[in-house]
Order: structure tokens, then C-alpha cells, then sequence
């Protein structure tokens, strides 16, 4: 348990469109409101903070979105409250919440191009170009370091590699002369649009990226499985992310194997889960009713 729960340092980010008002008075401002550099959406005053102001190696640190709550069901009590009971050699917590999604991929990567097609190939080359030994297609990410949406609090010594990397992210991308620049910049598709740039969902991901290569930095994640809504496919999804985590852990080829046979049928067990919950089926019904109750759980 922290000694000082002031050496727990999260703040909320406010950018231009947010009211002040809006964001949870128990965080700290991080202020964005006047949106600099649009492109670069909250790596931007990260960045600006990480490189201005001095840090407390004990302390820990997060920037969080105005949209924290509304993802997470989480308030800064909760928040502090689960880094205050956390082990006192954790390095990142992390509260990505709802990661069923990726759950169905092999990594974050992978699911990333699923959502951005093309993401796998650039950010394979960009990770080649600064670490020739990184091969995607050997990353196995699961609920112990999946990171969404920038969503963790770290100490200073995961932020500088955090940052470390995406230096190396932004310097490609703001070269003209780079083609490597010139494919992160792309706008990809994204909800509907393709108004973001490929750049973007590529440093979301890095902070899993570390976790999953250097095991000497210690996450502890908060209910990565809480949901709000689309409970039917939870089921599934903690059972391909238990498969990779026997994978990773044990290594043995069965468990890969298994997972990539329900990834191909995610889509059909999903939708007769789904139908079962529908028709009210005794079997069903009472355990999504179950799983519901973790995200209203999350907020005491």
C-alpha cells in the first residue's frame, strides 16, 4: 500500500470541446483546450508534460481523457483507491476496460488492423526500424498488459520508455521525406470516417507493446472484462484471453491452436450466445446477468 496518496498523480485531460465542468474534480487538469496540434489528439499535451516537467521517481502518473468515466464507469476515488491497494511493486495500472474486442485477436496489433486497415504493416515497420529484433507476429497480448486509449498510471520509468518510443513515432511522422512518415500520417477508418491518422492508433498501442517485451515492468489491471453493454460476447472473449495467457505462460501449442479455431467461429458462438440470452434460456440468461453486474460493481 502507498504511504502518500499524494504521489498519485492522474490527471484529466480538457481539450477544446469539453467544458471544464464536465471533467471529475478529483483528477488534475492537464489543459489541451487550445488544441495545438489537433493531429496528434492527447499525445500532445502528454507529451508537452512528460518533457516539461520534472518527475517524482515514487510518484504515479497518468493522463486520462474527458471520456474516462463514461468508458470506465471509474471516478478518481475509484481509481486512487485501487492504486492505494495495489502491490507496492507495480510499475503501471492499468483500467481498459472492455476488451472483449481484442480479446478475440492475438494481439493488439492485430485486432488494430481489424478496425485500420494496414495498421499490422506500418506498425511492424515503424517497431523494425527501431528494434530490428520485433516480430508482430510472435506478440501475444491478453488482459495483463492490454492498454486502451492511453488509459494507465505508471511510474516515471515506464513513462520515459512509453515516451522513448513514440519520440521515434512522432519523429517519423513529421518528416515529409520519410515514407514511413507519410503512411503514418494517412487518415484511417474510423468510426465511420477517416478522419484520424494512422499515427494515432499506433501510439495507443505501445504501451502494451512495452509490457508485453520487458517483464521487468509489473502491470496490475482493474476488471478489464467490465462492460456496459454487448455482454454476450464476454463469455468467449475471457476464454480466448485465458488461452493466451496459458499460452504465454506454459507455451503449449494446443492452447494456440484452440484459441485460433474460436477466433474463425467468434462471430457464430457469439451470436448463439446472444440468442440464448434473447429467448431467456436458464442456462444463459443468469450468467451474462452475472457478468453484467462487474461494470456496475466498478463504480463503488
Amino acid at each position: 500500500m502507498l504511504p502518500d496518496m499524494s504521489a498519485v498523480r492522474v490527471h484529466q485531460i480538457l481539450n477544446y470541446y469539453t467544458p471544464r465542468e464536465a471533467l471529475d474534480p478529483g483528477f488534475l487538469l492537464l489543459d489541451n483546450s487550445s488544441n495545438e496540434r489537433p493531429d496528434w489528439y492527447e499525445y500532445w499535451p502528454i507529451r508537452k508534460f512528460l518533457r516539461e516537467q520534472p518527475l517524482d521517481e515514487d510518484a504515479f502518473y497518468g493522463f486520462l481523457s474527458p471520456k474516462f468515466r463514461l468508458k470506465t464507469n471509474l471516478g478518481a476515488a475509484q481509481v486512487r483507491e485501487f492504486i492505494e491497494r495495489g502491490p507496492p511493486d507495480v510499475d503501471v495500472f492499468l483500467f481498459s476496460p472492455s476488451i472483449q474486442n481484442s480479446a478475440y485477436y492475438w494481439n493488439v496489433f492485430e485486432h488494430g488492423e481489424s478496425e485500420h486497415p494496414g495498421l499490422a504493416s506500418v506498425a511492424a515497420r515503424f517497431l523494425a526500424r527501431i528494434d530490428a529484433a520485433a516480430r508482430l507476429d510472435e506478440l501475444v497480448s491478453d488482459s495483463r498488459n492490454t492498454v486502451h486509449s492511453n488509459f494507465f498510471v505508471a511510474k516515471p520509468r515506464f513513462w520515459r520508455a512509453w515516451l522513448e518510443v513514440n519520440e521515434r513515432l512522432f519523429a517519423i511522422a513529421e518528416d515529409p521525406d520519410d515514407r514511413l512518415g507519410e503512411e503514418l500520417r494517412a487518415p484511417t477508418a474510423y468510426r465511420g470516417s477517416a478522419s484520424v491518422q494512422m499515427k494515432i492508433f499506433i501510439m495507443e498501442r505501445t504501451a502494451t507493446w512495452l509490457l508485453c517485451r520487458d517483464a521487468t515492468f509489473r502491470a496490475q489491471a482493474r476488471d478489464p472484462f467490465a462492460a456496459r453493454s454487448r455482454i454476450y460476447k464476454l463469455p468467449l472473449a475471457v476464454v480466448c484471453d485465458a488461452l493466451k495467457i496459458a499460452y504465454t505462460t506454459q507455451g503449449r501449442g494446443q492452447y494456440k491452436d484452440v484459441f485460433h479455431m474460436l477466433q474463425r467461429v467468434h462471430g457464430l458462438l457469439n451470436f448463439q450466445v446472444r440468442m440464448g440470452e434473447r429467448l431467456g434460456l436458464s442456462r444463459v440468461r443468469p450468467s451474462l446477468r452475472t457478468l453484467k453486474s462487474y461494470w456496475q460493481s466498478s463504480a463503488r
